[in-house]
């Protein structure tokens, strides 16, 4: 069966406003921890060890959230981690959170591979390209984001 990655975040107290709703500014956080289980977990790359040992970087160049519905203390977000696309340097992963199969967040992030020496792109090494293809044949479909609901 094709699925993606999921990260399960239990949300905590430091997560939430005083209303108790996830403050938006952890969500991030969040898609960033996701990333580096990703590599770690999915792909089977020590994340540490890209930036550590290989002087690799992988910053974030773009990304985008739409807050569907908000998340609440005590909630388990799933986030899934779904790659869209593979660049030369670049890849743009797809993320879908969850909480008991309800979205409440779909959001998009492109990170770049770095040399950590001078900051410049360089090619993504091709033993990752590998298991990033891998990965995005098991993966399964993409969700469709769905349509945010009118405010006005």
């Amino acid at each position: 069966m094709s699925r993606p990655f999921v990260l399960r975040n239990t949300i905590r107290f430091s997560h939430t406003d005083p209303a108790s709703y996830v403050f938006f500014p952890r969500y991030f956080e969040m898609l960033q921890a996701a990333v580096e289980e990703w590599f770690t977990q999915a792909l089977g790359v020590n994340y540490a060890d890209l930036i550590l040992k290989e002087k690799l970087g992988l910053p974030t160049a773009r990304t985008e959230c739409e807050f569907l519905k908000p998340s609440r203390l005590g909630e388990n977000l799933d986030l899934a981690v779904y790659l869209e696309k593979i660049g030369r340097s670049s890849m743009r992963l797809t993320f879908v959170g969850t909480v008991e199969g309800e979205i409440r967040l779909h959001a998009q992030s492109v990170l770049v591979v770095i040399e950590l020496a001078d900051g410049r792109p360089v090619a993504i090494p091709e033993a990752l390209r590998e298991q990033m293809l891998a990965y995005q044949k098991r993966q399964g479909p993409i969700p469709a984001r769905p349509a945010l609901r009118s405010q006005a």
